[in-house]
């Protein structure tokens, strides 16, 4: 059976670990995704850590970690780079000692100081490229100290993103060349821009974690509003990336945050859809 962990950007009591991983046992999930700024877990008090790996012990829970979307690791200021990065490593240490698998981080937009991330150049994307690929390297070593995964997530390819193809990612993740640094695969973002089985292919090896949520809109938009739907209210056909999380043994992480109505409800029908769909 493949393993279906909750993130808890969709459940309630978002800034509560203790909450999310009580609620994942309580309803049959395997796993869970914490997600920043909501729950960082260098905030998480001794007694929080204690609970959190009893509880993956007794229950065999998966854990993963999302850094803040927000975050600008390829960002033209240097004090940026520098402040996420010390963020960064800070919960890479953290997530090492609590078994946590992967931590998600998003390559980001474009930050270039005066300028709209849409009204950027094409020498600006290539300096923010070389800034991302140095600051992972970095941060590679760092978790494979952890022995815990960096996830960089395939986003929406569209003006003002760093990434703009799955090939992109690709060369990215060839470049920075640590055998701790892969691809968080987002179903639901790789059928908006490029394609699901597309990225799959494109990706391989490189995916070591797997997040899955329903879309619909234009293929090929990118349309945000139209993501992080509950599985089996959009167009997605999850086929294809069941057998491949069958084959590879992936923890996949289910991202309905953009239900808000009946939303933890939400997250257990998504469940079952898929476990129904996959075995």
């Amino acid at each position: 059976m493949i393993d279906i962990s909750v993130a808890t950007s969709s459940i309630d009591n978002q800034d509560s670990a203790r909450y999310a991983v009580g609620w994942a046992i309580e309803h049959g999930f395997d796993g869970v995704e914490f997600n920043a700024p909501d729950i960082w877990l260098g905030d998480l008090s001794l007694d929080d850590r204690l609970f959190l790996s009893a509880a993956a012990d007794e229950h065999g829970l998966r854990y993963t970690h999302h850094f803040p979307t927000s975050a600008l690791p390829g960002s033209h200021v240097q004090e940026t780079r520098e402040r996420v990065f010390t963020e960064f490593i800070s919960e890479i240490r953290i997530a090492g000692e609590l078994g946590i698998e992967a931590i998600v981080v998003h390559p980001g937009k474009l930050d270039v100081p005066g300028l709209a991330p849409e009204e950027t150049s094409e020498a600006d994307r290539a300096a923010s490229n070389s800034y991302l690929v140095d600051f992972m390297k970095e941060a590679g070593q760092e978790a494979e100290h952890a022995r815990v995964v960096i996830g960089l997530e395939n986003m929406h390819y569209n003006p003002g993103w760093l990434i703009r193809a799955h090939s992109d990612l690709v060369a990215v993740v060839d470049a920075i060349g640590s055998t701790a640094v892969g691809i968080t695969f987002d179903v639901g973002h790789a059928w908006g821009s490029g394609g699901v089985d597309a990225g799959i292919e494109a990706f391989g090896d490189r995916i070591r974690h797997v997040q899955v949520h329903d879309a619909r809109g234009p293929e090929g938009a990118g349309n945000v509003r139209d993501q992080h739907m509950e599985v089996g209210t959009g167009v997605l056909d999850f086929h294809s990336v069941g057998e491949f999380v069958k084959r590879n043994g992936f923890v996949v992480a289910l991202e309905t945050s953009g239900r808000l109505v009946d939303r933890e409800d939400a997250v257990v029908r998504s469940r079952d859809v898929l476990r129904g769909l996959w075995g």
